[in-house]
């Protein structure tokens, strides 16, 4: 798909973003309190076909100076058309700091695609957010520049 952009989200995307996940994810993902100010000061990117949100990374920096992805979502249609990993590979090229994500073990295409981005698994945790499933941790620390 040549048109679709890849862009630093606006405040006035953040109710869109939303709207996209709900109706991917059929539940809201990140609230419509936090939706604006991750859109103003976290790192949240949108992938646009045509004008219209079809894709998005929502991000934060953590306590621990780590970039934590909250949520990536793409809309069905766009799937497997390498949108998700154009959202991924933005955010790597606009943060000095390590990602962490939590990723459900079951799902092997995403662990995959993880790992094709360079991350790397960490350890496994009984669900965060849901207590009869296992997420794995994995993490992308920035290459050392070489001298």
């Amino acid at each position: 798909m040549q048109s679709i952009r890849i862009s630093k989200a606006k405040i006035s995307d953040s109710q869109l973003i939303r709207k996209l996940e709900r109706n991917v994810w059929s539940e809201d993902v990140v609230s419509k309190w936090d939706a604006s100010a991750f859109a103003r000061f976290g790192y949240v990117y949108v992938a646009k076909h045509r004008g219209k949100i079809i894709g998005s990374i929502v991000a934060f920096k953590t306590k621990d100076d780590e970039i934590f992805v909250n949520d990536w979502v793409v809309h069905k249609k766009y799937r497997r058309k390498k949108v998700g990993q154009k959202l991924y590979e933005r955010l790597i090229k606009d943060v000095k700091q390590p990602i962490i994500t939590f990723l459900d073990e079951k799902n092997t295409f995403l662990l995959k695609t993880h790992l094709k981005l360079g991350f790397k698994f960490v350890k496994r945790i009984k669900g965060p957010y849901n207590v009869n499933e296992s997420y794995r941790i994995f993490v992308r620390r920035k290459p050392k520049k070489r001298r």
